[in-house]
């Protein structure tokens, strides 16, 4: 069979591949995450103030992302619209989970399932490997078991790292001459752009350098690829709806924050850049570049024994983004990361050394006399299947894939507790800054339980909404109170909630 042949069948996913991936990812995560369905969860901090958006993300009322410690709001919604349908979904029409925040939960997890599986059907699509691919999923699932955990939070730093691996296996298969997966560049581009604004430097850089290497390589393909440019197109379209409309109404929204992101205050030494960029390969910095140098030198190693074809044109666009992801990570840190103890930020860069192992993976499966091949058909598929199930034996009992999410465990009571204090009225609330996860906290609960909580300073509008700052009406009707970490002297005690207190205001 020709290359071009091969090249022809291989276009399309097989929906085998991603339908049996996919639900065995998520299987393990709800495996191993059971708290999904069976317990409560009162949402705090982050996850409570991207419930506030959430809320309105049910209601089509949503144009922006999460809120940014520096005081924005990062591009687009995109992820609150699923966790919004889950929780539609899941508590409203169907009451299988006993929270709205379980039913967010649970569509997250999906999610995160999903983006891996489109990866792995992409490498089935290149190697036509059953086998090898098997292979990758399981290298992928020890891979996370073996990390933070990141494919079971919830956190949105941890939610990038999926979608920048597809972004890098996307970007690979386009540059290597794969026009149709665009459609699933322009996905991954459209998630990550709308989660953190740091992405309107990686996904164009990435992305453009996937098309330039296809067009100088394969204009053919090029011209025959009609629908999946028109796919593209309309993926990035709707990414691009909601940031337009926000213009739109709200001109120049934080458009001009966007361009002034540059956090560093100072440029800090290459060492401290080095440290930082290693620390997601190992904890200590000679480890991290040795590690570092494994991964690239085995991946670069394995696939040039390649004979030339698909697979080795593939894997070696896959070394290739995956060294561009590594430069443009080194100048990011090095020009706008305002400061380096802040590790989550570069939490997505886990997606590199994942990519280099699924690639060392395929490579050594797919070298001619390599041990697979040698074993015949039959033993090679029982050695696969042996391995396939002890990869899921040991996520099925790695902690790295389970979280809870942060949580209070009382709110009902806290907010019967407040609700008695203010007779109904709203809760003006006075809140100092360690005080914020409370904060975000009793504002979600307030708005399902009671009574309504609004804060009196407008400076919390990019993490509450305007919804949730209190208008006249609420400070002339409403009953003030303080949230500290702790009782001020004299003060009234009312409840404690989380890591705080409530007290009477003045």
């Amino acid at each position: 069979m020709t290359e071009q042949r091969i090249a022809t069948r291989r276009v399309s996913l097989d929906p085998a591949v991603f339908a049996v991936a996919a639900g065995t990812l998520f299987g393990l995560l709800l495996l191993r995450n059971p708290v999904t369905f069976g317990r409560v969860v009162y949402e705090r901090g982050d996850f409570a103030a991207n419930s506030v958006i959430t809320a309105d993300a049910k209601h089509f009322d949503l144009l922006v992302g999460n809120y940014s410690r520096l005081g924005f709001h990062h591009p687009g919604p995109a992820f609150f619209y699923v966790q919004a349908f889950g929780e539609w979904l899941l508590y409203d029409l169907l009451g299988a989970v006993p929270t709205p925040w379980n039913g967010q939960w649970v569509a997250l997890l999906a999610l995160n399932s999903v983006l891996l599986a489109l990866v792995l059907s992409v490498v089935h699509s290149w190697t036509a490997s059953r086998a090898a691919t098997a292979l990758c999923g399981a290298a992928m699932i020890l891979y996370f078991a073996t990390q933070p955990a990141i494919l079971a939070s919830a956190w949105m730093p941890n939610l990038y790292v999926a979608p920048f691996l597809l972004l890098l296996t996307a970007a690979a298969s386009v540059a290597a001459g794969r026009v149709a997966h665009l459609p699933l560049l322009a996905l991954a581009a459209g998630l990550l752009i709308h989660g953190h604004v740091s992405f309107l430097l990686f996904a164009p850089v990435l992305s453009g350098a996937a098309v330039v290497a296809s067009l100088w390589t394969g204009r053919p393909a090029w011209r025959e690829s009609g629908v999946a440019v028109a796919g593209a197109v309309a993926v990035l379209a709707v990414f691009a709806l909601p940031i337009a409309l926000n213009l739109l109404l709200h001109w120049p929204g934080d458009l001009l924050r966007y361009f002034e992101y540059d956090g560093a205050r100072a440029t800090p030494a290459a060492a401290d850049v080095a440290r930082y960029v290693l620390r997601y390969y190992a904890s200590s910095p000679p480890l991290g570049a040795l590690a570092a140098a494994a991964f690239l030198g085995s991946a670069a190693f394995l696939t040039r024994r390649l004979p030339a074809g698909p697979p080795r044109r593939f894997l070696t666009a896959a070394v290739c983004a995956a060294a561009l992801a590594t430069i443009l990570f080194t100048g990011y840190v090095a020009r706008a990361v305002d400061d380096l103890r802040f590790t989550y930020v570069g939490q997505f860069t886990r997606a590199i050394p994942l990519l280099l192992s699924l690639v060392c993976v395929a490579a050594a499966a797919l070298r001619p006399g390599a041990f697979l091949s040698s074993l015949g058909r039959r033993p090679a598929q029982w050695l696969v299947t042996a391995v396939v199930i002890g990869a899921l034996g040991v996520g099925s009992g790695a902690p790295a894939l389970r979280k809870l999410p942060e949580h209070v465990p009382d709110m009902p009571e806290v907010m019967a507790t407040l609700d008695r204090y203010t007779a109904g009225r709203p809760a003006v609330v006075d809140v100092t800054q360690e005080t914020w996860p409370a904060f975000t906290a009793l504002v979600v609960h307030g708005d399902r339980m009671g009574p309504r909580v609004c804060a009196r300073d407008p400076w919390w509008e990019f993490m509450v909404t305007e919804r949730y700052i209190c208008t006249p009406d609420d400070l002339a009707r409403g009953r003030s109170v303080r949230l500290t970490p702790t009782a001020p002297e004299g003060a009234t005690l009312i409840t404690p909630v989380d890591e705080a207190v409530l007290t009477a205001g003045s």
